[in-house]
Order: C-alpha cells, then sequence, then structure tokens
C-alpha cells in the first residue's frame, strides 16, 4: 500500500477513533507494553491507531484495559472480535493476543508479557481458576484450566491440555501436558 493511500485511510480511521485516543492517552503506559509486542513500532498515537484498525483482538484487550464500563460508550464505534472472550482480574502489560478467535481468557492473574495464539481455553475447575506467569507463550488450541499455576517463562504447545503445574521455564506438550523441555531461560 503506498503511502498515501495508507495516510488517508488512517485519517478517515482517526475520526471514529477520537474517543479511543483520548482515552488510549489516559492509560497510555499499559497499552503502549501492549502495542510493542504487535511489531508495529514503539507506542504512539499512530501506532495505536493502526493496530487498532488492522487488529479486532487487540480492541477486545484496548476494552478490557478500560474497563466495562468506560469501554461500553466507543465498542460500537470500532466493534471487538466477539469470540474472543476475557475475563480476569489482572492482565501485566505487554500481552500479545495473536488470531484469538474462540479464545476464552478465564483466568485468576495473567502476568507480563503475555503471548496466546487462537483456541486456547483458560478455565475453571472444580478447584478454580489458573494463575499465569510472566512471559509465558501458550499455542494454538491449548487448554489449562483448574486451580493450577503456569511458571514465568513457560511454554504450553498446541493442543496442550494443562491439569498440573507447570514450572517456570519449562515447555509442557501432549494431553495430559508432560514437560518436553526443562530450563528455558529468558
Amino acid at each position: 500500500m503506498n503511502k498515501y493511500t495508507q495516510f488517508a485511510l488512517l485519517s478517515a480511521s482517526t475520526l471514529r477513533m477520537l474517543p479511543h485516543i483520548l482515552w488510549y492517552l489516559r492509560f497510555r503506559k499499559t497499552i503502549d507494553a501492549d502495542l510493542e509486542q504487535y511489531g508495529e513500532g514503539r507506542g504512539s498515537v499512530v501506532t495505536f491507531i493502526k493496530v487498532c484498525t488492522r487488529q479486532k483482538v487487540f480492541r477486545n484487550l484496548f476494552y478490557y484495559r478500560l474497563g466495562e464500563y468506560r469501554s461500553v460508550f466507543i465498542k460500537w464505534l470500532m466493534p471487538e472480535e466477539p469470540t474472543m472472550h476475557i475475563t480476569c482480574p489482572d492482565i501485566g502489560p505487554g500481552c500479545h493476543l495473536e488470531h484469538t478467535y474462540a479464545t476464552y481468557l478465564n483466568a485468576d492473574r495473567i502476568g507480563r508479557n503475555f503471548y496466546c495464539l487462537h483456541l486456547v481455553t483458560l478455565g475453571n475447575g472444580r478447584d478454580g481458576r489458573p494463575t499465569i506467569g510472566d512471559n509465558v507463550r501458550i499455542y494454538t488450541g491449548a487448554t489449562v484450566f483448574g486451580k493450577v499455576t503456569i511458571g514465568d517463562n513457560a511454554t504450553i504447545a498446541a493442543g496442550t491440555v494443562v491439569r498440573k503445574d507447570v514450572p517456570p521455564g519449562c515447555t509442557v506438550a501432549g494431553n495430559p501436558a508432560e514437560i518436553i523441555k526443562e530450563g528455558r531461560s529468558k
């Protein structure tokens, strides 16, 4: 896309995004950490407009950051991904949600620099909800449920079903999840 076409599209998007931009400026510190994970450059209004226009799932995260009652008045201007659900009291900065249709994030806590792909379920078990550490990566189709703890720097492989704690730095795969690699450093 040439720079003039891109400028025209971004200008048109800016008009409907004015309320979004104002809220972005209010919560800039946390949202900038999220924006940096999307590979569009460092946080700025232009980066925010690009990512928010192109990435529906980023809007889910943005509306989550604003809170249910603040976001209800602006969601209609730029709808979120309808099959992505976030029910988590705390998600650390630097979150990157990629292609996350049919994804449910229902955890007690999600740490910093969380990366998640589509068809992932974090959910309730009989004993509670999972707790996700910092720098955790969860790949397509993984399921983590119950009161388990995923340690810092852990990786959950595609299609994995996690019902037990995952130690820090480990990679798990399979159903049920088994450690396939230990001690990943970051």
